[in-house]
């Protein structure tokens, strides 16, 4: 088994040596590595058995200069050819190697044309329909990487809420236009809006529940059914989550979805104090109109499904109408087109006061596309009723240093700091890496804290302590990234760094057109985390915001 696995790591790292070859442009070095790798896997016998006789040039591909390359990580566990360029190759590379349709040839492609290094970048051209563009991927290539990447959030438990959510929604509208259901609702932690999950739960009421079931299996968004029983499904759907639908009674529907949303310690606090008023019948043996009543039975005042989490705060928390605006959101797409206007104007329809468009510095978002952005954002100041502000999202380079320069940093109103590349660096490097940033006074705002992409990637910072403390200390704000694939950091992270004294800034990372229900998750996120109006960014003006007064 032991031998098996190094055969492995060396096929895969003569992989990688091709991959690095092909996006360099070196065609003839490409091929001859990726021959070798595919070799060396086929093997029957260890690898290192082949070196110790002396045989690795009958080995098919390889030469000599693969064999001395074999020898040395064999004898040293690398390769400095490959630690040399390794710097070309994309981070998340099991995502971009598994993935159907990416040959090597059609990844190089996609670093090179599009800059697409990571799987968060894979998700956006995906998002944008960008990677239907490249003719060795076209529309059908772009579906099956969608639909794998779903799949393999499916296989990590692990689907944003966001996109459970929207299934669970087309499959009510299915539902309902089917007039088999008398009323219908979402169940289970996705009401309470947790980060993800792997199932969702309705809950339906209907005086012929088997036709119910039967409509439920030809629901467009349902893509497999594994259980059907008269009163019950259990279906796939295109998010990835698991969807059961379970008939009720009208008289236990508050009930049931009340226990079912949970959290389980809020639900027993809750039903201990109804048994307690209710005299002799017990919670099973009484019927509630909605939730509300069994808040009222039980002598407690209501808390919304999001808010239970952590129960009611002690203290003010920021509401929806302190926010005046979003943080983050992308006005250049991966094909160079820019959306300065249309989003002023989605803003305006939002009830923004103003909004930071914040794009990624990059190969295709340059300082002169930066120049262009900043021009059509004054003119649009203009004339606008709200105020669009400069925003960029800069790499923090593995040594802690800004991968920009600072004369185009000094020209934004927010700067986002942001881990992009190399992340699987140890937890100690990461940490220095990001403390060290932080130091630079230019910094306003620690983007996408932890890393992570859900069911995607996990945490490239698993502990965010100390880096909170630092932040703290510098008044630089740790940022609330409420898009669906991040969210991040998540309302626990952001509850217990509160006490830290951290700042805070919500943005939802999204591109035209903006999405009310985007804005709402990142009001949710903070107002889950319990945080207070003093700490966060978008409760300033943008006069304020410009000026960084929260930093004095």
């Amino acid at each position: 088994m032991a031998s098996r696995v190094e055969n492995q790591e060396a096929a895969d790292r003569f992989w990688e040596l091709a991959l690095a070859m092909e996006i360099k442009g070196d065609r003839w070095r490409s091929s001859s590595y990726l021959k070798a790798s595919r070799s060396i896997e086929d093997l029957a016998e260890p690898l290192r058995s082949i070196s110790e006789r002396g045989e690795l040039r009958k080995i098919e591909g390889v030469g000599e200069s693969i064999a001395t390359k074999v020898d040395e990580l064999l004898s040293t566990g690398r390769i400095e050819a490959l630690e040399a360029v390794r710097h070309l190759l994309p981070d998340d590379l099991s995502i971009f190697r598994n993935a159907p349709v990416l040959s090597l040839g059609a990844i190089a492609g996609l670093v090179n044309s599009l800059d697409i290094r990571s799987v968060d970048a894979l998700l956006r051209a995906a998002e944008e329909g960008t990677l239907a563009t490249d003719p060795r991927i076209g529309e059908d290539g772009e579906r099956r990487i969608r639909e794998w990447l779903v799949w393999r959030r499916e296989e990590a438990a692990e689907i944003p809420t966001p996109y459970a959510l929207r299934s669970a929604e087309r499959i009510i509208e299915c539902l309902q236009q089917g007039g088999t259901v008398e009323r219908i609702e979402i169940s289970g932690p996705a009401r309470r809006k947790v980060a993800a999950v792997a199932n969702i739960t309705l809950l339906f009421t209907s005086p012929s529940p088997d036709l119910a079931i039967a409509k439920f299996g030809t629901c467009p968004e349902i893509t497999e059914l594994t259980l059907v029983e008269r009163d019950l499904a259990v279906g796939k759907t295109t998010s990835g989550a698991g969807c059961m639908m379970r008939e009720v009674t009208e008289e236990r529907l508050a009930l049931e979805n009340f226990r079912r949303t949970g959290p389980e310690a809020h639900v027993n606090e809750v039903l201990s104090a109804l048994e307690k008023g209710g005299g002799p019948l017990s919670a099973d043996d009484r019927s509630f109109k909605n939730e509300a009543d069994i808040y009222e039975a039980a002598g407690m005042e209501f808390v919304p499904a999001e808010m239970r989490e952590r129960g009611r705060p002690q203290d003010l928390i920021v509401a929806k109408g302190d926010l005046r605006g979003d943080l983050r959101v992308r006005s250049i797409l991966m094909d160079g087109s820019m959306n300065v206007e249309r989003l002023a104007e989605a803003a305006v329809s939002m009830g923004h006061s103003y909004i930071c468009l914040c794009d990624r510095l990059g190969r295709l978002v340059d300082g002169e596309k930066l120049a262009r952005r900043n021009d059509l954002i004054d003119e649009v100041n203009s004339r606008s009723p709200i105020m669009l502000l400069k925003g960029l999202e800069v790499n923090i380079s593995p040594e802690g240093v800004l991968d920009a320069p600072p004369s185009l940093l000094e020209e934004m109103d927010l700067v986002v700091a942001s881990v992009n590349t190399k992340l699987n660096m140890g937890d100690d490097e990461m940490r220095t890496r990001i403390i060290r940033a932080l130091d630079d006074p230019i910094v306003d705002v620690l983007g996408n804290p932890s890393g992570r992409v859900l069911g995607l990637r996990e945490r490239v910072v698993p502990d965010l302590r100390a880096i909170a403390e630092k932040a703290s200390e510098r008044r630089v704000a740790l940022e609330i990234n409420a898009h669906p694939d991040r969210q991040d950091l998540d309302d626990n992270d952001a509850h217990g760094l509160y006490e830290l004294g951290a700042f805070y800034s919500l943005g939802t990372d999204s591109t035209y057109p903006l999405r009310p229900q985007d804005w709402d998750r990142a009001v949710t996120m903070a107002r889950k985390a319990h945080l207070g109006p003093q700490r966060v960014l978008n409760t300033l003006s943008p006069h304020a915001l410009q000026h960084r007064t929260w930093r004095n």
